[in-house]
This record gives C-alpha cells, structure tokens and sequence, in this order.
C-alpha cells in the first residue's frame, strides 16, 4: 500500500527522493520483535529447566507425590515472580538510561543548539542521507506540512 503525501513548492523537485520516505513497506519482518521473542524463549526454558530440576530433586529424596506436587507448583510461583521482577527492573533501567540520555541532551541544546545541530546534521550524514537534506533537518525544515 502506498500513499503519497503533497509536498510544499519549495521540495517539489525533490519529490521522488521525499516520496520515498513515506512508502508503506510491504514486507513483514520480524526482527523488530526479537527481542521479546528472545527474553520469552529464554525465561520458558529457564522455567521448566528450574522447575523441572526441582521436582526431580525432590523426587529424588523419596518424597510423596504430594510433596512433589507441592515443590513443583512453588518452584513455578517462585520463578514467575523472579522473571517478573526480572523485567520490571531490566525495563526500569532502560527506561531510567533513556530520560538521562534526554535530560542531558536537552541541557547541551540549552548550552549550545547550534553544535547540537550540526551533530544532528552529522549523524543523518553518517547514515548516508544526502547532505543538503541532512542541513534541512538540521535547521528543522520541513518539506512535508506538518
């Protein structure tokens, strides 16, 4: 699915090169979502591995079924609220890095926006956009109306 977007009189002969921005990508990809995919893996293995050692471990000692029963069902609770704390705290501290990051980026364009600017300018550069639209980006012109 496509959709263009009108563009303002000052970007028209740059239209292909901006179209292209606002393509709707067909595709499907998955990698976007590995890295769940990856935590979810890894905390269903660790679950039963756990779980299971556990209950074998229990077992092993000439338990009743009960008592075996009783271990597995704890083993399980005790784990689910170990991964979920787990998360919280991994989530928390991304979170945390990430308004750090903004608060000190917010304090360098406050002390000095037009370096700021030009690292902004850079880093579209060093991902290859083309320069003169790395400079409209950098001094936050817009070729699509807002």
């Amino acid at each position: 699915m496509f959709r263009l977007r009108r563009f303002s009189d000052n970007c028209e002969n740059r239209e292909e090169e901006i179209f292209s921005m606002f393509v709707q990508h067909k595709e499907r990809h998955r990698t976007d979502r590995i890295g769940w995919l990856r935590a979810a893996v890894l905390g269903a293995n660790d679950g039963i591995v756990s779980t299971a050692s556990l209950v074998v471990g229990v077992a092993a000692a000439h338990s009743t079924a009960g008592d075996i029963l009783v271990a597995g069902v704890a083993g399980l609770v005790a784990g689910a609220m170990s991964m979920a704390a787990g998360e919280y705290v991994s989530v928390s501290s991304q979170s945390d890095t990430e308004n750090a990051d903004l608060d000190r980026e917010r304090k360098e364009l406050a002390a000095d926006d037009e370096s700021e600017r030009n690292e902004l300018a850079a880093i579209y550069a060093n991902r290859r956009v083309e320069p003169a639209l790395a400079r409209q980006v950098k001094e936050g012109e817009s070729c699509v109306p807002g």
